[in-house]
């Protein structure tokens, strides 16, 4: 399992480069031997771990809103508008 790190910006990288590694994996695919597709294939779920880490990352940065204060119509709006 992949540990994401504490910046979103770190697991990205990380991510990228193993994106770029598993992309490599995949050059000449007609010619894969099937020891050739099973490491291709350990690789892009190995992808999957460091996208899940960026995730988990990105939902842990951004702000929690407890309410969202553009649905709260509690109170009547008074107002101009155009008729």
């Amino acid at each position: 399992m992949i540990s994401p790190k504490p910046l979103l910006s770190e697991n990205v990288k990380d991510f990228m480069d193993y994106a770029l590694e598993v992309i490599k994996s995949m050059d000449g695919a007609p010619e894969h031997s099937a020891e050739d597709r099973i490491r291709v294939n350990e690789n892009m779920a190995k992808l999957k771990e460091y996208l899940e880490a960026v995730s988990v990352s990105y939902h842990d940065t951004i702000p929690k809103e407890t309410e969202n204060p553009a649905t709260d119509i509690s109170t009547n709006f008074i107002g101009t508008g155009h008729s």
